[in-house]
């Protein structure tokens, strides 16, 4: 049929600088059949129309290429990893994949790009499975889509068919496809971009800390995360990135664990606790979970637990970062009073508590930050009863009672509550179990008044205003004064009104 082979050479485009160029129309002089003149084709139908398909549809010069390429365009190839479906090689490209630098310029190659070769076993008796798995790749733009297929080829001595493609892999399938469906899935330019990431990228691997189930070590990560620093930009990395492995111990027997971990962290880089990636010990066979750097463990599981389900349901980006301290952050530790079941502390905490910052996200810290420890006497004994005290604090900065995170004293290993340094105790349980009942009730408002125990050395200036069986009055100063709430316009904050005239009844 002429018309359908006029037809068919309609859908290419005329444009001088279209990719998919028709170069003419030719004829086999013993079959008869008309040919069209094009570039590299597989072989097979379905995969070349699917390409073709692809191809006549790209509308924008950031539009991903994609292509058939030959198997020789690939040197330098090695094996990086395999399971049952798919063998993965690290290769470079010889053309490399084409480009356009503007919207008005030809397209160009990127030559010896390396590039992922993901092989798929015995792929040659399903085509249809193949192109489904091309097909869940993004079409559109470049800059945007982290994770790029550049092509298809095929293995000549095993037939198998192959995705070219920009990343790295593992070895087990479940996480190679929780982190593409991760990747395929991202959005936003601030949007984090899950990796498997090779475990030698990392240098100056420290241990930080351990309990039963996780080691966490500190460690750079040479080519670090990727990042876009606008919408319309590549991805970049920064380099050298101070990061958190989280060595998941025995993972590779429970990989469906492994993956319900990750899924807890969120996506926005923003976010206090962000998941960069997986990676894995290749001497234990550990999978370690690369995170910002900004995790201490107490060594207890319960206690972690809770500070980790604290951290990841953060919900606003002014609430309150609960953290393990470690106890040689404080400095000028000074007793400030105690009762039966507590003792208080004045210290500096020398790194000092996170906050969010408008323009710079989360991550600044309000170093040698004046706070209060609460030692809570034998809590070492009921780690249940510490984590339901910790439950009492709000998670709102505005909050009066802050509860910025918990230590350990490592001599008497009393566990601490690190709090905002608004704290007096008189010594008798019941009236400090009062005040503190009424600082930490959840609709404590700004505007309240602040209920406080108030040292009597406080008042200076003490006259007796008047008397009856029951009482005596008295007119004084009091030098610290009441506290009240001052808003900020990035946040607010509490402040004192000294030399407050009362009356002391």
């Amino acid at each position: 049929s002429i018309d359908y082979l006029i037809n068919e050479a309609k859908k290419y485009p005329t444009k001088h600088n279209a990719f998919q160029v028709l170069y003419g129309i030719s004829q086999n002089s013993n079959t008869g059949n008309y040919i069209l003149v094009l570039i590299w084709t597989s072989g097979n139908e379905k995969i070349d129309d699917f390409i073709q398909e692809r191809q006549l549809k790209i509308a924008d010069y950031n539009d991903i290429v994609l292509e058939w390429i030959p198997y020789d365009q690939f040197y330098e190839i090695k094996e990086t990893g395999k399971n049952g479906l798919i063998t993965v090689y690290s290769a470079v490209w010889k053309d490399g994949p084409l480009y356009k630098e503007y919207s008005w310029s030809n397209y160009t190659r990127n030559s010896n790009e390396k590039v992922a070769l993901i092989c798929l076993h015995n792929s040659q008796e399903s085509i249809n499975s193949l192109i489904n798995e091309a097909k869940k790749y993004p079409t559109k733009h470049k800059h945007i889509a982290f994770q790029v297929l550049y092509g298809i080829s095929q293995n000549p001595y095993t037939g198998d068919y192959i995705l070219v493609q920009n990343i790295w892999t593992s070895e087990n399938k479940k996480i190679d496809d929780f982190i593409q469906k991760s990747q395929l899935k991202r959005m936003y330019c601030d949007n984090i971009v899950l990796e498997w990431i090779p475990y030698n990228q990392f240098n100056e691997i420290k241990e930080i800390g351990k309990n039963s189930l996780i080691t966490v070590h500190s460690a750079i990560w040479k080519d670090g995360p990727l990042y876009k620093e606008h919408s319309w930009s590549n991805c970049t990395r920064d380099l050298n990135k101070k990061v958190s492995l989280k060595c998941l111990h025995n993972s590779q027997e429970s990989i469906d664990s492994l993956i319900n971990e990750a899924k807890k962290y969120p996506t926005n880089y923003k976010a206090f606790q962000v998941l960069y990636g997986i990676s894995q010990n290749p001497d234990t066979g550990d999978y370690i979970l690369v995170q910002k750097n900004n995790v201490w463990i107490s060594g207890y599981e319960k206690i972690d637990d809770f500070i980790q389900e604290r951290q990841l349901n953060m919900e606003d980006y002014n609430d309150i970062v609960l953290e393990w301290i470690p106890y040689n952050q404080f400095n000028e530790i000074e007793e400030k009073g105690k009762n039966d079941l507590i003792t208080v502390y004045s210290a500096i905490w020398k790194d000092g508590p996170l906050y969010h910052n408008f323009f710079q996200g989360l991550g600044r810290r309000c170093s040698n930050k004046e706070v209060a420890l609460k030692c809570l006497h034998n809590s070492q004994e009921s780690i249940d009863s510490l984590i339901n005290e910790a439950k009492k604090y709000s998670t709102n900065y505005k909050a009066f009672q802050v509860l910025y995170g918990i230590s350990q004293n490592p001599n008497t290993e009393d566990y601490i509550l690190v709090q905002n340094n608004y704290i007096w105790i008189n010594g008798n349980k019941k009236i400090d179990d009062f005040i503190q009942e009424v600082q930490l009730k959840p609709n404590y408002n700004k505007d309240d008044i602040v209920l406080e125990w108030i040292p009597y050395d406080q008042f200076y200036e003490i006259k007796e205003t008047g008397k009856n069986g029951l009482i005596t009055v008295y007119s004084a100063i009091w030098k610290d004064g009441p506290l009240c709430y001052k808003d900020d316009w990035i946040r607010g904050y509490y402040t004192r009104t000294s030399n407050k005239k009362v009356a002391l009844k």
